[in-house]
């Protein structure tokens, strides 16, 4: 199973962090959601693959459903071609596709329903290009899910698919907001395996660990802003972080993903790589070390199953022990 994003983070898809809207997340797995507004897209770059999901925590204050706007809230992107959009037109929802070359949606889908106002909800849509679907490499099927629940599926054929995955998702578009011109997002999920069912918390660095070699620590590592960082100057500057669990929410762990948020800010980058590290008991604990793509902000993930300090199935009380961090690699 790979995630390639997890996130609660204005620094990966934009908006303001927001806690101040009752009901716009569930304060069991966020602390926060992050705030659009009306004609502000959350655009998430997806890793290309024919096979994806993406899962959200979602909260809409008023689809535009009763006026004569039109606008869409939800899109799929391929390199060349957008195949599929849940759109709104005269208050109407529909799952609008592309066929042919054409460059956008052309074409209206069925009617869609499920969608609540200003109640959260959460959305899973899975997106299957090329071989993934039936093995035509113009293939695409788009599905979406309410609260688990099916409302809306297309299956189509255009030329320019070209057997590439999805490379973008938009949440958000224009004009699809009455009233309150605004969404709410959280608890972002990206997987190549089914996103449907699964929840996560995301605990951010809450205070200093014991490695401090790095520029930087807890305060700039956990504030959620692009432009403050931390940063090793060197292959084994490293920094390290405690953690604030909190209550415990219910369920197991089912593993810990640790994510660095990383760019390359030069041409040359001393050191090239990110090592993710987990430190227990005075024990480091090194993930596989990984090189930002270039300059833009991406997530570099490295995961555990278990408990590399004990071997056994994580628990709550293991976090409270835990510290979180990176080190420089070369």
């Amino acid at each position: 199973m790979t995630d390639y994003l997890i996130t609660n983070s204005a620094a990966l898809l934009g908006g303001v962090e927001d806690a101040s809207v009752p009901g716009s997340y569930n304060p069991v797995f966020a602390s926060h959601a992050l705030r659009f507004e009306a004609e502000q897209a959350a655009s998430i770059s997806l890793p290309g693959v024919t096979d994806i999901w993406i899962r959200a925590d979602c909260y809409y204050d008023d689809f535009n459903r009763t006026t004569s706007g039109d606008g869409f809230f939800a899109s799929v992107g391929l390199p060349t071609v957008d195949i599929a959009r849940i759109d709104l037109n005269n208050g109407a929802m529909t799952f609008d596709y592309a066929n042919l070359s054409n460059s956008v949606p052309n074409l209206t889908g069925a009617p869609v329903t499920g969608f609540p106002d200003a109640t959260l909800f959460t959305f899973d849509i899975h997106i299957e290009t090329g071989a993934a679907v039936a093995g035509n490499v113009d293939d695409y099927r788009v599905t979406a899910y309410v609260d688990l629940s099916q409302v809306g599926q297309v299956l189509g054929k255009a030329d320019k698919v070209n057997g590439a995955g999805a490379v973008r998702f938009d949440f958000g578009g224009t004009n699809f907001l009455d009233g309150n011109g605004r969404f709410f997002l959280s608890n972002v999920l990206v997987s190549d395996q089914d996103t449907r069912g699964r929840r996560f918390r995301i605990l951010r660095p809450s205070g200093p660990g014991a490695l401090a070699t790095a520029v930087g620590g807890h305060a700039e590592l956990g504030d959620g802003d692009p432009a403050t960082f931390a940063y090793a100057r060197a292959a084994g500057d490293a920094v390290t972080s405690t953690l604030t669990p909190g209550a415990t929410p219910p369920g197991t762990i089912g593993r810990v993903i640790l994510a660095s948020h990383a760019r390359n800010a030069s041409t040359n980058p001393n050191p090239g790589q990110v090592i993710n590290r987990l430190r227990i008991a005075g024990t480091n604990h090194d993930a596989a070390g990984q090189a930002p793509a270039g300059a833009s902000l991406e997530a570099l993930t490295s995961e555990w199953a278990v408990n590399p300090d004990t071997g056994l199935p994580w628990t709550w009380a293991d976090l409270a022990g835990l510290e979180i961090g990176f080190a420089g690699g070369s």
